[in-house]
């Protein structure tokens, strides 16, 4: 398998209304393989014409085309028919996936190919599984709660994980009867534009789901600004999401946003303290930590602090960087040179502060690894809750221990950060495992794992500055009560 084979030799296009088109301006920019930093494709970038275009055959789409009057029934088949086309193209994908943001190929092709497939299928589940309610109220008077689509819904997807992300959040559009456009990453497009085409041959009424990559200050902009959208859902950064707040005031349109985290993970001293380090490390180097869900701040119980911290040492420095096609990588590079860049800042920050650096820290030596973004595993202990590195998102394979003695302290260090995502609790006392998942707030709680294994039917919400909206198919519906009056000849004094 050459995984470039794969790869488009002209501009990857965009798609609006059914086409697959080049933009007015014929704008492109390079997209860049991380492992080396070197451009292997270029894709079409989207003006303000293009995304006014998406915009109106979205809305015309949704407004007088058959989508907006399709069963739900419908619907479901044609998402199970793209769904059985991007299962036959699977490996293609894997590779685009593999090449653009430096993941590792088997963790693609077997686990995020595999949820992205199943999201196809679970939400053409959904989509005929959307239940209302009636109300109780008294012997005359009939409530029915029921669910609808918002209408356009533009959502706006990060680098870190674009093709499962995206497949799964444009699945949830769709099924809730919802008509969409896309805004990839820059640093991250490809796997979109290439399911366009999957979409297309399943064949999807024109302007159902558009496609546009490019600029964020022009294509999110202008869908958080215009009145023809009804929604905007994003994933990313928490200060792109506070941008997106206060530009949605205008329209005061619905807004939902999975946003940062700074998530900790609770080791108490009555575990096996071999299997909680390779926990540990496994909660914050997946994917090179750039999860937003991941463990990067360890909270170990002093009495096994020390040993743990010796036994992680050891669980980082087994890690391999490499090629994420290479069989024998573990530990796959950072998505682009600035982001490297800015996690590089977080370690120098970390040595500042006065944090004790227990492996990591420093750039390879090797020259093949030099011509990409890796950074190493790199564990700080002693971590105090004033420091940035145990404030601040780092998104990378950053770690940051800090010890406690008793429950009560462990829930205090853990929740004393802005942010409330996602957190893990070891210990063999699963009554104090639930206490503490309990008091910990954060929208999605591991006990003696880390990582959900059920992401679509289990969605996590973001507290604090974490985000908004709880994930999943109703976040892109909004909810009507109708009140019948079956009293007859009832009428007002």
């Amino acid at each position: 398998m050459n995984p470039y084979d794969y790869v488009k030799k002209e501009p990857y296009k965009l798609y609006v209304n059914g086409e697959f088109i080049i933009p007015e301006k014929g704008e492109t920019f390079d997209v860049v393989n991380p492992v080396n930093n070197e451009v292997f494709a270029k894709a079409y970038k989207a003006g303000t014409k293009e995304v006014d275009f998406a915009i109106k055959a979205a809305r015309e789409a949704y407004d007088n085309g058959p989508w907006g009057k399709m069963s739900a029934k419908d619907r479901s088949k044609l998402l199970l028919k793209a769904g059985k086309i991007l299962e036959r193209r699977l490996e293609e994908f894997a590779c685009i996936e593999t090449l653009e943001c430096g993941k590792l190929f088997g963790s693609v092709m077997y686990y995020e190919g595999g949820m992205c497939v199943d999201a196809f299928e679970y939400f053409a589940g959904k989509a005929r599984c959307i239940e209302g309610k009636v109300v109780p109220i008294d012997s005359n008077t009939i409530n029915m709660v029921q669910w609808y689509p918002h209408g356009v819904v533009g959502e706006i997807l990060p680098w870190n994980g674009p093709f499962m992300m995206g497949c799964q959040k444009i699945c949830a559009i769709l099924a809730a009867g919802n008509t969409a456009i896309v805004k990839p990453s820059s640093w991250a497009s490809l796997s979109m534009l290439l399911l366009a085409e999957v979409f297309d041959e399943a064949g999807f009424p024109k302007g159902v789901v558009n496609f546009l990559a490019g600029s964020g200050s022009v294509i999110g902009n202008a869908l958080v600004e215009s009145p023809e959208v009804d929604m905007v859902a994003m994933t990313g950064g928490t200060s792109t999401g506070k941008s997106i707040i206060g530009a949605s005031k205008e329209t005061v349109k619905e807004i939902a946003l999975e946003l940062g985290g700074k998530s900790p993970n609770i080791i108490f001293d009555d575990v096996n303290v071999d299997d909680a380090a390779k926990w540990g490390r496994w909660g914050f180097t997946l994917n090179s930590g750039q999860v937003c869900v991941s463990g990067t701040r360890l909270i170990v119980h002093r009495n096994i602090y020390e040993e743990f911290l010796e036994k992680l040492k050891a669980e980082a420095e087994k890690m391999v960087p490499g090629d994420g096609f290479d069989s024998n990588t573990t530990l796959s590079t950072l998505i682009h040179k600035d982001h490297a860049s800015t996690v590089w800042d977080y370690i120098q920050k970390g040595k500042d502060e006065g944090a004790r650096l227990i492996c990591g820290g420093v750039p390879y030596s090797d020259e093949t690894l030099k011509k990409g973004n890796f950074v190493p595993v790199t564990v700080f202990a002693d971590v105090t809750t004033d420091m940035s590195i145990f404030q601040e998102e780092i998104f990378g394979p950053v770690v940051c221990v800090t010890p406690f003695d008793t429950e009560e302290e462990a829930v205090a260090i853990a929740n004393s950060t802005k942010y409330g995502l996602a957190g893990g609790v070891f210990t063999k006392d699963i009554k104090r495992g639930l206490r503490v998942a309990q008091a910990v707030d954060s929208g999605q709680l591991y006990i003696n794992s880390y990582f959900s294994k059920g992401m679509i039917e289990s969605p996590g919400t973001g507290w604090r500055e974490s985000g908004l909206g709880v994930a999943g198919i109703q976040k892109y519906m909004i909810s009507k009560t109708i009140f019948v009056d079956t009293e007859e000849g009832s009428v007002p004094y």
